[in-house]
């Protein structure tokens, strides 16, 4: 006979069942699945890495309900399957003591309460499954591993080695027994999130007698588990279970499936204030085993001693993780940590936590000025004033505006031509400077070289009419012959109207003629025109 991969677990027969009744009894085993733990935060059927605190107690029932965890199908034929164990309520009462807050140690006592099935002759005994039995007394131990001891109540990782041994005592007709001392190393590993949430996995080695039943050798597993416990009120004690557990089965028959008894269980569980811990939930198996009954519920009331160091673990647990520590601000200007470059300075965020500085005083702090060397004053804006010395340039921050196609200067432009007089005042080194109009490129070369220079001219009496000395001042124009911007758009276009103020430099001798006098002498005379003088170092074209 073979093991069905149906969900109900099931033998294939291979013989028919009028001659199986006179087989001999086939050797039979231990089906529970369900081998819980009896720490009240280990996960049901997954162990968690604490142990229990030294000397603590916890003891209390685990019942489990478990629905055909082993049924017989012919292999050929018209028979329905035979449920050798269709259903089984078990009890497993146990203890665990906690060493040291290293090392905890218990006992299992599993008690076959009720259980029914078919008769039991197609595997060689007349008569259905014995109702009640005695199950294989089990001893527990797990020992935390130095370095990954964690609290009840801390986060991060954890690890420990347990062992599992089990004494012959259950009884083997009932399939309550392994019939000899079976034992089990393992290995736990987990992580506590600071939220509550715990991973938590489960590995090692069973070893099992070798048997073959109804033609399935079963033998040595490889337990494994995976678990989660999620917080759903913590300040309550409820918290959300899911787990899988099996054993990978490591001996199997030529030609045989191998078995893998596995479930996937869901719980709830209340850690009460009274030091009961309630846990309940169910299942499904994975109809890849003998062993893996279709349904199973379980439910445990796990007691642990109040006001024992283990209770008070509990209870720090439910509490909720304290709020991080107020972020450390010496100054109180609300910059925080390392982004204040100033900590023991108040100053504003935009300033990483530093105090503003006004370099040249004019009441605009330097993080905003855009000329943090140079006064704004009063009818300047953004920390710079209307006209100021850059390199070999007078920089204006506004346009000098025309009426169109005019050289009549617009009121608007009064104060930036004056700021203009003023620097030249209160720079007398400045020799003089000269004037540049500019145009874009609407209209002829022609007319747009007249009405340059007409502009040009008209700054120029405008600087010597507000104070400055005519022979500092010169004017040219370049009609469109020098853009800065693309004539193709209007914003370009309106770059290109421009005036521009261009710092001569000093001369040995005497000051040579301004290109406009110049030009003037030559149509006077009726002499060739002479070429345009160009500004020593002329404005470079914008992209």
């Amino acid at each position: 006979m073979k093991p069905s991969r149906t969900p109900l677990l099931p033998l294939l027969l291979a013989l028919a069942l009028s001659t199986a009744a006179h087989a001999a009894p086939d050797p039979r085993f231990n089906i529970q699945v369900f081998r819980p733990s009896g720490a009240p935060q280990d996960l049901v059927m997954v162990t968690q890495s604490r142990p229990l605190s030294h000397l603590s107690v916890a003891a209390g029932p685990y019942f489990s309900y478990s629905i055909n965890p082993l049924s017989l199908v012919p292999k050929d034929g018209d028979l329905g399957s035979i449920s050798l164990v269709g259903n089984r309520l078990q009890l497993d009462v146990m203890a665990t003591v906690g060493l040291f807050d290293w090392a905890e140690v218990g006992v299992d006592l599993p008690l076959v309460l009720l259980q029914g099935g078919q008769n039991l002759e197609v595997i060689g005994t007349e008569g259905p499954v014995e109702s009640f039995a005695l199950g294989d007394l089990r001893l527990t131990g797990k020992v935390a591993i130095p370095g990954f001891r964690r609290s009840a109540e801390g986060h991060g990782w954890g690890a420990a080695l347990t062992l599992n041994v089990s004494f012959p005592t259950g009884v083997q007709e009932a399939f309550a027994g392994d019939g000899e001392l079976t034992w089990a190393p393992g290995l736990v590993l987990d992580y506590r999130f600071k939220s509550g949430i715990l991973l938590a996995f489960n590995g090692g080695f069973w070893k099992r007698p070798d048997i073959i039943f109804s033609g399935t050798q079963l033998g040595d597993m490889a337990p494994f588990g995976l678990g989660t416990e999620v917080p759903l009120l913590r300040g309550s004690g409820i918290t959300a279970l899911g787990m899988v557990n099996g054993a990978f089965g490591l001996k199997k028959a030529p030609g045989q499936e191998r078995q893998i008894p596995a479930e996937l269980l869901i719980g709830l569980r209340w850690y009460s204030s009274l030091g009961v811990t309630f846990t309940f939930g169910g299942g499904l198996g994975c109809g890849c085993s003998l062993a893996s009954p279709n349904l199973s519920f379980f439910t445990s009331i796990i007691w642990v001693p109040a006001k024992t160091r283990e209770w008070e673990a509990i209870e720090r647990f439910k509490e909720p993780p304290p709020p991080p520590p107020p972020p450390v601000d010496p100054d109180n200007d609300g910059v925080i940590g390392e982004r204040d470059r100033c900590p023991n300075l108040f100053g504003p965020v935009e300033n990483a936590g530093c105090p503003d500085t006004d370099a040249d005083s004019d009441g605009v702090v330097d993080r905003i000025d855009k000329c943090p060397d140079v006064p704004q004053g009063k009818r300047g804006r953004d920390g710079c004033p209307l006209a100021r010395t850059s390199g070999n340039k007078i920089v204006i921050l506004e346009q000098v505006n025309f009426a169109t196609d005019q050289d009549v200067i617009l009121s608007e432009s009064y104060p930036v031509l004056e700021e203009v007089a003023r620097v030249m005042e209160e720079n007398p080194k400045m020799d003089r400077i000269l004037i540049e109009g500019h145009t874009d490129s609407r209209a002829s070369d022609q007319y747009n070289l007249e009405l340059s220079k007409r502009r040009a001219a008209s700054v120029k009496r405008f600087l010597i009419e507000s104070g400055v000395a005519a022979e500092r001042v010169c004017s040219q124009g370049f009609g469109r012959s020098m853009p800065v911007a693309d004539n193709a758009t209007e914003e370009g276009m309106a770059l290109n109207r421009r005036v521009e103020f261009t710092i001569q430099p000093p001369s040995d001798g005497p000051r040579p003629p301004c290109p406009d006098d110049v030009e003037a002498a030559s149509k006077k005379k009726g002499g060739k025109k002479p070429a345009p003088t160009k500004p020593a170092a002329p404005p470079a074209k914008k992209p």
